[in-house]
């Protein structure tokens, strides 16, 4: 997009995707309407539960917002993309056994009970969260407060107003404040989809390997007369041609 050339048009763009409250995302909105160019018009045109975190669904436990496994899985194949079909097929058969694998190998090797990843997000909260603030009425949740921003915390309910323990799974720094006060283990509360059981089962099930091409049984029917080839001018492309608006 046109607007990312400014620094302060990507920082408020940034947050305005990333932001995981309603009053957060329009405060980050009224700024970003306030610069000249018309980039919250054209970001309203999305519907906005496809890429702002504060209309998402909290089913799914998961805080990304772009399409990088997509980009990624290209990327891994772009090599196999110039070869005949049969060859893409097992070649990427062979990629995806060996991945699975050593997916399952990496998370034998971790040294908590969740993904390195959600310790190091986790961790991050912790740090926030013995800065913040907390008051309590006995009844109706906490209040927990970092500076100015102010959010209640519902421990029983694994809800706080700023969304982000519904939306990941991992508490906030405000929730993870009113759970120690609660004498309760935050890491407790980090949903079972991060832990190493949930990855191990998720790659777990493997790929059989397949003995070679000559020992196939091929019926008569399921065999394919190969395309005329067509010389077309020019190198061929390898790489996919992006959108316009592939960047955002």
């Amino acid at each position: 997009m046109k607007y990312w050339k400014s620094g302060d048009m990507k920082k408020l763009l940034w947050w305005s995707t990333w932001s995981t409250y309603e009053e957060d995302f329009k405060d980050q909105l009224s700024a970003l309407g306030e610069l000249p160019e018309n980039a919250t018009k054209d970001l309203l045109k999305h519907p906005l539960k496809g890429w702002c975190r504060d209309y998402m669904d909290t089913v799914c436990k998961n805080q990304m917002v772009d399409n990088n496994f997509i980009e990624s899985f290209n990327s891994w194949v772009l090599q196999l993309r110039g070869k005949p079909m049969l060859r893409i097929l097992e070649e990427t058969r062979l990629k995806i056994m060996n991945r699975l694998r050593e997916k399952e190998d990496e998370a034998r090797s971790w040294t908590t009970n969740y993904s390195p990843y959600c310790m190091k997000l986790f961790t991050a909260h912790m740090m926030i969260a013995n800065l913040c603030n907390i008051d309590f009425n006995g009844k109706d949740g906490y209040e927990v407060s970092e500076g100015d921003d102010r959010h209640i915390v519902i421990p029983v309910q694994k809800k706080c107003t700023c969304r982000s323990w519904q939306l990941t799974g991992i508490p906030c720094p405000y929730a993870i404040k009113a759970l120690l006060h609660q004498k309760i283990d935050p890491m407790n509360e980090i949903n079972w989809w991060y832990s190493k059981k949930a990855y191990l089962l998720t790659y777990g099930t493997k790929l059989l390997p397949v003995r070679g091409e000559k020992f196939w049984k091929v019926l008569p029917e399921h065999k394919m007369a190969p395309l005329d080839i067509v010389k077309t001018d020019g190198r061929p492309k390898v790489q996919r041609t992006r959108e316009k608006d592939a960047a955002i």
